[in-house]
């Protein structure tokens, strides 16, 4: 299997250039077609308790919201014109625009990335970045397909050399070192990572056979366990910035509650700290 089919996630925020930037490298490393989706979300009207209008509603107000929806629509077209004069003549791109309130816009951009290798989208601002946050979201746990998750202080092109594998011998983790096999097959260096709890069986390290499994894809890993580790998330973030891992690879934990998302506990610590680009996939 080959990457050869790319879905970015454009934005018009402080953070759009260093995802776009990711993106064009490694459409350009990996001889993929880049396609640049702007999701416009549209601002609903206020309602009441019961899903109506509120009672008190000022009808008049519709031409303000559609005013701003206009300009939000306008500033993606704007982000893509300057995306698309950065682009090196070697990478084919198009762009895709979704425009809908945020419920259905994330369920928009999900069903497309279903017809991509994965999506490249940014980590997002937790305080402020709650669109990009909710596409994240729908990209990782509603595609069925890989994410590379870009953090907001990251600079330059993709780095493949040095990968970095989360293994704890779950599915959400076979999944996501089996969607990496096309990147990993180009790194440099690959260790296989275990973080495991002070009760569990040292003896039966869950990472022996996935080594070797790599071997036969002829990909030379080593495996380290990160011993007594009581918080796997802050471990493995700790232990990328050690080795210096040019991006980590791992599955994504989450569980619906009242209609929204919540990311699991190692999920959560690793989109809220990443300093490296990760690799995801439930």
């Amino acid at each position: 299997m080959s990457i050869k089919d790319l879905l970015l996630h454009l934005q018009t925020g402080e953070t759009a250039q260093s995802t776009n930037e990711f993106a064009v490298s490694l459409a350009e490393q990996t001889g993929s077609h880049l396609t640049a989706a702007g999701v416009v979300i549209e601002i609903p009207p206020p309602a009441s308790e019961l899903g109506s209008f509120a009672p008190d509603w000022d009808f008049s107000n519709f031409g303000i919201f559609a005013q701003i929806d206009e300009q939000r629509r306008q500033a993606t077209e704007k982000a893509y014109e300057a995306f698309a004069a950065s682009v090196p003549a070697s990478v084919q791109t198009e762009k895709v625009f979704i425009q809908s309130f945020q419920e259905q816009a994330c369920d928009d951009f999900a069903r497309l990335a279903r017809h991509f290798d994965f999506a490249i989208v940014s980590q997002g601002d937790p305080e402020t970045g709650q669109d990009s946050r909710s596409i994240l979201s729908s990209a990782l746990f509603t595609s069925g397909r890989p994410a590379f998750v870009v953090p907001t202080a990251h600079q330059g092109p993709a780095l493949l050399d040095n990968a970095l594998v989360c293994w704890d011998g779950s599915a959400q983790a076979a999944r996501a070192l089996a969607e990496a096999l096309p990147l990993l097959v180009r790194a440099q260096k690959v260790e296989v990572v275990c973080v495991m709890g002070e009760s569990e069986n040292r003896k039966n390290l869950p990472g022996f056979d996935i080594t070797r499994h790599l071997a036969r894809h002829r990909i030379a890993a080593t495996l380290r366990d990160l011993t007594d580790a009581h918080d796997a998330g802050r471990a493995i973030l700790a232990h990328a910035q050690e080795i210096g891992a040019d991006y980590l690879v791992m599955g994504a934990y989450g569980h619906w509650r009242l209609g929204e998302l919540i990311f699991g506990g190692t999920t959560r610590t690793v989109l809220a700290g990443m300093q490296k680009p990760v690799f995801m996939t439930h």
